[in-house]
């Protein structure tokens, strides 16, 4: 039977709430042979209280990861709701998969309610800590710090602090609520809570940030912790773990949720009923910031993880520093692309494929014209960290990395995906096998969006040297023909004949006019005066050799300038530009013909005095020759 695959869309999966999950998810997906796709976007939703918004280019650039999922190649879809940048992305996914009747589940995600969900209960978790404020250590001066008023978690948290002290016959005390902003605004709280007369015996805390605040603060005044005053937490962070005294919270079962939302998708599959919402409780763990665990026990593990901490993040500066220097001085984008295994080094991947839209690797003029605020159809694999894959690689984006049927393998496989993109242009993404879930957070974040900006950079610049020369052809080219006009003449023409003289080699001027172009614009019309200059120029082009510099210097006068022509080979292309003509004016059908008369003039180096000099010497030859046809002897 074929193998399943689930789709799972989260934002920042190396962060530690979503780790967690992610983590119960992947073990799950090892344990029941199933594949697992992560679209990842990068940057976290921003919490209520910022007052910088993302711009619509970041948000579009991080919601475009969702667009790459490929529905026909996907069983099920697990979403992480509460995580999205933006909330039109849990609904638009959603519609997508139920019209290929994908079941979609979402997690942890308690303001957006789909057919499935995982929810993760607050209130049970919330209840943990005050029950164990109150019943363990026989507390009745309970404070509490909650978020915003009127959020849904602060809320919910506050209604199970209330119902707590109801069950056990403790008054409840509006003084004794304060609302921190899960952020700094805790330290002021606290400090309220220290100026009434009677202070209180414990303090719970919605978010462990706040409550590492509020310790700090109690520190501040010389309270002890737990000897004065009790703090607790919620979220169980990592920090809550390695900060003295390490913080006695209550966390909702992350990774239990991971587990528990692979397996509801199996019972679909299966064709089972299930119901709508599954609901996981949370855990208590107890440490030493209530006194249930000795504080001494915590201060080696702390300064271990600080130094280990440090370590890492000095490491990833040296990397950073080293990998941006080496893409400012990159001049292909192999050579951009190719310190990427560096850092995926650092992040332990076990492979890693850049793709790149074919927009910015294939077209002729570097994606100005395509619309590249999506992944174009076709990709281009810019690199491969084992080396399978050979650089320019071309794939279709629904086949999402350069390797086919690479779902249907002997083993099941786990990659993740995460935008490239700067300002409006998306430029790809990165493909990746994590070498484990968890543990870099930020400094992941951060190397993407280094790649994608110096990505960025050098593709713009790729742009704007297509701009400039297309500009320099405006200013050097003739708009007809697209050969060079008089100032590319000058340029071009010049630099030939100054490379002869210095190579030592001759210089050839031919001077070309097109017979009877007058009576031509007079009796047929100046499109068909324009069609016979066009006809002739092309004609000179293909006739003369490929290094010549080939000039429309008038209405119908051309100049070319050729060197190291062996003397006596000129005839041999002024006869080919008649053929040419001859070839045309055989097959085009129209009522009159088009012809030329040429003449030329070669020089040594030696004798070689100015470009105009051999350009009239030319244009005399070519005149004796229009003569000669006007009298009949030619």
């Amino acid at each position: 039977m074929k193998r399943k695959t689930i789709a799972l869309c989260v934002t920042g999966f190396d962060w530690e709430k979503e780790s967690r999950i992610v983590d119960g998810v992947w073990r799950t997906c090892i344990d029941k042979d199933i594949n697992l796709l992560v679209f990842v976007n990068l940057l976290r939703k921003q919490p209520v209280f910022s007052d910088k918004p993302y711009s619509e280019s970041i948000l579009n650039g991080e919601s475009e990861i969702f667009d790459l999922i490929n529905y026909d190649l996907v069983d099920g879809v697990l979403i992480l709701g509460d995580t999205m940048i933006r909330e039109s992305i849990i609904d638009d996914i959603s519609k997508r998969a139920e019209a290929k009747n994908i079941p979609v589940i979402n997690v942890a995600d308690p303001d957006h309610h789909l057919k499935h969900n995982v929810l993760l209960s607050d209130r049970n978790a919330m209840e943990l800590c005050i029950r164990h404020l109150v019943e363990v250590h026989g507390f009745t001066k309970i404070n509490f710090i909650g978020g915003f008023p009127g959020n849904y978690e602060t809320e919910t948290r506050l209604a199970a602090y209330k119902k707590v002290l109801d069950e056990h016959g403790i008054p409840f005390e509006e003084k004794r609520v304060g609302y921190g902003e899960f952020w700094r605004k805790a330290y002021d709280v606290t400090e309220e809570f220290l100026k009434d007369g009677e202070p209180p015996e414990a303090i719970a805390c919605a978010s462990d940030m706040m409550a590492i605040f509020c310790m700090e603060r109690l520190k501040s005044h010389g309270y002890r912790i737990p000897e004065d005053i009790t703090v607790t937490g919620f979220d169980g962070i990592k920090e809550s773990e390695i900060y003295s005294p390490a913080l006695t919270t209550s966390r909702h079962a992350y990774g239990k949720s991971g587990v528990k939302a692979v397996e509801m998708l199996e019972n679909i599959w299966a064709g089972m009923e299930i119901s709508d919402d599954l609901v996981v409780e949370s855990e208590l763990i107890a440490r030493c910031s209530c006194g249930c665990v000795p504080k001494k026990e915590r201060v080696e593990d702390f300064y271990d993880e600080q130094i280990l901490y440090r370590n890492k993040n000095l490491e990833f500066s040296h990397l950073l520093i080293d990998m941006n220097a080496r893409f400012a001085a990159a001049e292909t984008s192999e050579e951009l692309f190719a310190d990427c295994i560096t850092g995926s080094d650092f992040f332990h991947m076990k492979d890693l494929y850049v793709c790149i839209s074919s927009y910015f690797e294939k077209s002729e003029d570097d994606g100005i014209s395509a619309d590249t605020s999506c992944f174009a159809d076709e990709m281009v694999c810019m690199l491969d960290r084992q080396g399978k894959v050979p650089v320019g690689t071309e794939f279709s984006s629904k086949e999402l990395v350069p390797v086919k049927h690479l779902l249907d393998g002997d083993k099941m496989v786990f990659i993740a995906f995460s935008p490239l993109y700067y300002r409006d242009n998306i430029m790809g993404y990165l493909a990746y096998e994590p070498g484990y879930v968890g543990g870099s957070g930020d400094l992941f974040t951060t190397w993407v969006l280094n790649i994608a900006n110096n990505a960025g950079s050098f593709y713009m610049k790729k742009q704007l040297k297509y701009v400039v020369k297309k500009l320099e052809n405006l200013h050097v080219r003739d708009p007809l023909t697209d050969l060079y006009n008089r100032r590319g003449m000058n340029s071009f023409g010049g630099k030939v004949a100054a490379d002869a003289v210095k190579n030592k080699s001759t210089i050839t001027v031919f001077s070309v006019d097109i017979d009877n172009l007058k009576p031509i614009n007079d009796n047929y019309g100046h499109s068909s005066g324009d069609n016979a200059i066009c006809r002739a120029a092309l004609a000179i082009k293909e006739a003369m050799p490929e290094s010549s510099v080939c000039c429309r210097t008038g209405g119908d006068e051309f100049v070319v300038i050729s060197s190291g022509l062996e003397k006596g080979s000129e005839k041999q292309y002024i006869n080919t530009i008649a053929q040419q003509l001859d070839g045309y004016n055989s097959k085009s059908n129209m009522p009159y013909n088009v012809s030329c008369s040429c003449g030329y003039y070669t020089a040594d180096s030696s004798e070689f005095e100015s470009l105009e000099k051999m350009i009239t010497l030319a244009d005399m030859e070519m005149y004796k020759v229009k003569s000669a046809k006007k009298a009949g002897r030619f």
